[in-house]
């Protein structure tokens, strides 16, 4: 992950001779994916200890409460689900940031530190450090296809870069559905050596079925095919970053992976020979969206997407051997096998050409090296747009081809596992909707909450999520050595994925459902440049932004910027500041989570309780359970006030947060002109009993009193009573209890009897203490106060 070998990540893993070190390294890797997988599940695990709870306290509820809670558990498995990918991210961001801190030895082509005769010698470094150049005795021969459609702003700058690129030998084959003036731009192009020039009169089959004509008049002497997007503009050497991936140098065993792949052995060699790696169809590149990242707060954030994506969670799904997708472009694969596969004519052929490259037992790979640049999306009505057809044609494809992966007995578990993360990868937005409505329904409406919830584990879940691809996109940042302003794409990043909410939701859903795909829509480029672009620096760990330069770069010509903006200064420090200081954030949140008591005494409604024959019965405790008494307790008031008190026992040590506290009484009787008082208060005991205790809410200058009775305006039960401020929190010490006392006290009329320990809806007085709620999926939109900033700036300069 240092870069000193792209191999090093995508090679094949030794099987022998891997020393200490190489043990080690498995042990490490293993034993984090099993802790990982274990933080998973913890949501799940706490969501289902607490429906036993509620399934034994399940005698005395209602229908109502059942909806209720029917709605909270929603809010929460989703919210689970939701932590699940931010596991993934986190896990992602801190092995490759760890593995890049620490360093590692130059490898070969086999995964092997150190020389191997014949074959590193054959196997070079590049000029920057950041590929390598094969020698194979010959140049095998590459055609490099383009599907474009109406892209007269792009077509003929990808063209030129084509035609410099320093590879030998490779022809470009361009197949044109355009009704633009690009017609007549490629036209002056048909003449030139190497390049065919196709012209469809229809778009059937869209981007595959251009694509499945390029390979249809592609020279036959191909051994590999690169696919190129109009926007890009590849380096001169991309090819040669490409090449050298699909070659191993042997040390005369057996390739495991091979074996693994196609259940039989690979066949002999010698050690030092280069052998190609047979299971390897693809290599995946690095869809580098620079060109015009400086564009607008937009650009800036969809480029810190793909930083996030690219730089930290391909190479980690490469370094565990997960699934890898083919991304649409800057990639390169066998002829023979996309001969044998062919192209489909799915609106995300790449996909659906991934699925198919697994079902039959060959993988895809990945490099960061082998980086291209291209266009950033520049107005969100064509991302969302885009996005949706990304979405649609994503879960089309896994519903289509979903058994077949499954099923296959070459595809691995932890490839399956990556792909079972990916089928509801664009469903997390529907997921996302229906998650808030649940929450904010469970909250507002029926006042429920899942047992054993807590607030700080509600708060952890969601900082958790809502900061997990920030963080890695700003990981990909830093990786890269990125520029000091590219840090502020990160908060245009989270204003993206909750905006693009339900366009995402709801294409995910058509295509997980219709019968057949819609069209393809075509994102339409600019062919802006905003800033200049060369290769990315040779990155060995990363210490260098604590200060210490880099080498220079090969030298690369830069791209001409066609906006004039004045160079920023490239603090490294500052982006390794913010990771720092987040880091310590999370560590925090875990060391306390870990020591956090539960807080039986809020959340829930309390039930007061009592022993003893109904309806004189004694008051005793209060707890979550709500009451069983067909027929209630009653405590009736009188002149000067009846004081009761009920106790939550013997509770571990912990804070009830600071809020409004709510006292819900049902009360029956009273006759002429009632006119009754309830007071209630609530303090704490370092005992278990609260024989005598510290009144302490409300606290003072507040007050917890309501009047009730025909001649007053509670005339109905049951009746509601708030603290009239937000209370102050409360401490319970280990082994104390919750003290709740009710005062009530007879003015005129008849008296009343207030009535408790009932069934739901009968009887059933009840008091909430305060607790720390918020709605997970929709508390992420704090991410808009985060960009204000960056909006105000823009305005202020233009301005000027």
């Amino acid at each position: 992950m240092a870069g000193e070998d792209p191999a090093h990540l995508n090679g094949p893993r030794p099987e022998r001779g891997r020393g200490f070190a190489g043990l080690a390294w498995s042990i490490l890797l293993n034993s984090v994916l099993v802790a990982a997988f274990v933080i998973g599940v913890i949501p799940i695990v706490a969501i289902a200890h607490g429906f036993f709870d509620l399934v034994q306290q399940s005698k005395g509820r209602s229908g109502a409460d059942w909806i209720g809670y029917g709605f909270a558990f929603t809010g929460l498995f989703l919210g689970a689900i939701f932590f699940a990918y931010a596991v993934k991210y986190y896990l992602s961001t801190a092995m490759v940031l760890l593995t890049t801190l620490v360093g590692a030895p130059s490898r070969n082509g086999n995964g092997h530190s150190g020389k191997t005769a014949n074959g590193l010698n054959r196997m070079k470094e590049n000029g920057n450090g950041n590929g390598f150049h094969l020698d194979l005795g010959y140049h095998p021969f590459v055609s490099i296809h383009v599907a474009a459609y109406n892209e007269k702003r792009v077509i003929e700058r990808l063209l030129q870069a084509l035609s410099q690129l320093e590879y030998p030998e490779y022809e470009v084959v361009l197949v044109d559905d355009s009704t633009d003036d690009s017609v007549q731009i490629l036209e002056r192009w048909r003449t030139v050596p190497r390049f065919k020039i196709l012209h469809r009169t229809s778009r059937a089959g869209y981007k595959g079925g251009a694509l499945q004509e390029a390979l249809k008049v592609m020279d036959p002497r191909t051994e590999y095919v690169v696919v190129f997007d109009a926007d890009s503009v590849p380096f001169p050497d991309s090819i040669e970053r490409l090449l050298p991936l699909f070659y191993r140098v042997s040390d005369g065993t057996s390739s495991k992976r091979f074996e693994a792949a196609f259940g039989r052995a690979d066949p002999p060699s010698q050690p030092g020979e280069i052998r190609r790696r047979v299971e390897v169809a693809a290599v995946q590149s690095y869809q580098w969206h620079v060109l015009n990242k400086s564009e607008s707060w937009l650009t800036e954030a969809v480029r810190a997407e793909y930083a996030g994506s690219y730089m930290i969670e391909r190479p980690f799904q490469d370094a565990i051997g997960s699934l890898k997708m083919i991304a649409g472009t800057a990639y390169m694969i066998r002829a023979d096998v996309l001969r044998q596969v062919g192209w489909g004519t799915s609106i995300t052929e790449d996909w659906e050409l991934t699925l198919k490259l697994y079902a039959r037992g060959y993988k895809v790979i990945y490099t960061p090296w082998a980086e291209t640049p291209a266009e950033c999306v520049s107005t969100f009505a064509r991302l969302a747009r885009q996005r949706m057809r990304w979405a649609e044609g994503h879960t089309h494809n896994v519903r289509k081809h979903f058994f077949a992966v499954m099923r296959s007995p070459f595809v691995t578990p932890i490839e399956k596992l990556e792909f079972l993360y990916d089928s509801t990868y664009y469903l997390q937005a529907a997921l996302f909707v229906v998650g808030s409505v649940a929450w904010l329904a469970s909250e507002a409406v029926f006042r429920t909450h899942v047992p054993g919830w807590t607030a700080l584990l509600g708060w952890s879940l969601l900082f958790s999520n809502i900061f997990a691809l920030p963080l890695m996109n700003l990981g990909g940042l830093i990786l890269e050595e990125a520029p000091v302003r590219d840090v502020q794409g990160v908060f245009g990043a989270i204003v993206l994925s909750f905006a693009l909410v339900p366009f995402q939701g709801w294409a995910a859903l058509k295509g997980l459902i219709s019968k057949d795909e819609g069209p393809w829509f075509r994102t339409p480029k600019t062919g802006r440049v905003t800033d200049e672009v060369r290769h990315l620096r040779r990155m060995h760990m990363l210490r260098r932004w604590l200060g210490r330069r880099p080498p220079p770069a090969r030298s690369t010509a830069p791209l001409a910027s066609t906006v004039v903006r004045r160079p920023s200064v490239h603090r490294r420090w500052l982006g390794w500041l913010v990771a720092g200081m987040l880091a310590l954030v999370f560590a925090g949140l875990a060391a306390a989570s870990v020591r956090a008591p539960v807080v039986s005494a809020a959340g829930n409604p309390l039930y007061l309780h009592g022993s003893g024959v109904a309806p004189g019965c004694t008051a005793t405790s209060v707890d979550q359970a709500i009451g069983t008494r067909t027929t209630a307790c009653e405590i009736q008031s009188a002149p000067g006030g009846v004081v009761t008190t009920w106790a939550f026992s013997n509770l571990p040590a912990q804070t009830v947060t600071a809020g409004v506290w709510t006292f819900s009484m049902d009360w029956t009787g009273g006759n002429g002109n009632t006119n009754d008082t309830v007071t209630v208060a609530a303090g704490v005991s370092a005992t278990s009993s609260c024989a005598v205790f510290v009144p302490l809410i409300p606290n003072a200058g507040s007050t917890w009193t309501a009047s009730y009775g025909s001649g007053v305006g509670n005339t109905t039960s049951p009746l509601t009573a708030s603290t009239s401020a937000s209370q102050l929190p409360v401490v319970i010490v280990a082994g104390g209890s919750l003290c709740i006392q009710v005062t009530l006290t007879h003015v005129t009329g008849g008296k009343p009897s207030m009535v408790y320990d009932g069934l739901a809806g009968a009887g059933d007085t009840q008091i909430v203490p305060p607790s720390i709620i918020v709605p997970e999926s929709l508390a992420g939109f704090l991410g808009f106060a985060a960009v204000v900033p960056l909006f105000a700036a823009r305005l202020l300069r233009r301005r000027r």
